[in-house]
C-alpha cells in the first residue's frame, strides 16, 4: 500500500496565503511518487471554523487532484464540526458507523488495509469511540493503520502538549498496543513531521501542515511561533516489511 499524507489545511484561516502555495505543489509532487499513490489522507484541521462554506472549498481544491485518480479521505480535528463535515462533503468520509458515538468515525478497507478514521476534534476520544475502535482491530483481516488528528504522544512542543493533548492518549495507546495487526498511527495537529514508536514497535506519525510550521523550539514555556520552514508530504509505503515514511518538500 502506498498513501499520501498530509495535515492541517485550516482553510478559511489567516494562513491560506501559505496553504494556496502549497496546495500548487501537490498535484506534481503527487505525480512524482511511482507508484503513484490512489489515497491521500487529510488528518484534521481541515477548516479553521468548521463551517459549511470552509468544507466546499477545501472540496473544491481536492477536485484539482481528480485528474490524477487521487482519491481523499479526512478525519475531523479541533478546528471542525465533525456533523458539519459529514453533512457537507461526506463522500470525504469512509463508510460512518453509528456504533463509534461519532457523525465522522469511519472505516474503509485500501488494498488490504484496514484504515480506521477517527473523530478527536473534542480534545478526547471518549470510551464508545475506543471501544468500537478495538472491535474494529480485533476484526480486521490484515494490517490496519489508525487515523487521527492529536497525536498520541508528547511532541515536546510546550504549548501543543499543555493546552491541545489528546486527553485520553493513554487509553488510546492501550487499545492498540493490544492489536499486533496495527501497522501505524497517522496524526497532525502539531503541524511538523513528527516520528516516534508505541512499546517500540508501532509507528507514531504526525504530518507537516499545508498551512503553517512552527519553530522547532523544544524549551518549557515557550509558545508556538511560526516558522519559514516549507510545507510537505508525507508518501507512506506498507507492505511485509512495515511502515516506512517517505518525507516530501512542498514549496511554491
Amino acid at each position: 500500500m502506498i498513501l499520501a499524507h498530509a495535515s492541517d489545511p485550516h482553510v478559511g484561516s489567516i494562513h491560506d496565503d501559505e496553504l494556496l502555495r502549497a496546495w500548487r505543489s501537490l498535484p506534481a509532487a503527487l505525480d512524482g511518487v511511482r507508484p503513484r499513490p490512489g489515497l491521500l489522507l487529510l488528518t484534521g484541521d481541515l477548516t479553521d471554523h468548521g463551517t459549511a462554506p470552509e468544507y466546499r472549498r477545501l472540496d473544491d481544491l481536492l477536485s484539482g487532484l481528480e485528474g490524477l485518480g487521487v482519491r481523499c479521505r479526512v478525519v475531523a480535528g479541533n478546528h471542525d464540526d465533525p456533523a458539519v463535515l459529514r453533512e457537507t462533503v461526506p463522500h470525504l468520509l469512509g463508510a460512518v458507523d453509528p456504533a463509534a458515538g461519532s457523525p465522522a468515525a469511519w472505516t474503509e478497507v485500501v488494498d488490504g488495509v484496514t484504515l480506521a478514521g477517527l473523530d478527536s476534534s473534542s480534545g478526547t476520544l471518549g470510551p464508545v469511540q475506543l471501544e468500537w475502535l478495538d472491535g474494529v482491530l480485533a476484526t480486521a483481516p490484515g494490517p490496519a493503520l489508525v487515523a487521527l488528528h492529536h497525536p498520541p504522544f508528547p511532541t515536546g512542543l510546550d504549548q501543543l502538549d499543555t493546552e491541545w493533548p489528546l486527553a485520553d492518549a493513554a487509553r488510546l495507546r492501550a487499545v492498540v498496543a493490544r492489536h499486533p495487526a496495527v501497522a501505524g498511527i497517522l496524526c497532525g495537529h502539531d503541524h511538523r513531521h513528527i516520528a516516534t514508536l508505541l512499546d517500540g514497535r508501532v509507528p507514531m506519525v504526525s504530518a507537516p501542515a499545508l498551512s503553517w510550521r512552527p519553530r522547532l523550539d523544544l524549551r518549557p514555556g515557550e509558545p508556538l511561533t511560526p516558522s519559514r520552514e516549507p510545507a510537505g508530504l508525507l508518501v507512506h509505503v506498507l507492505d511485509e516489511v512495515g511502515l516506512r515514511t517517505h518525507h516530501l518538500s512542498l514549496s511554491a
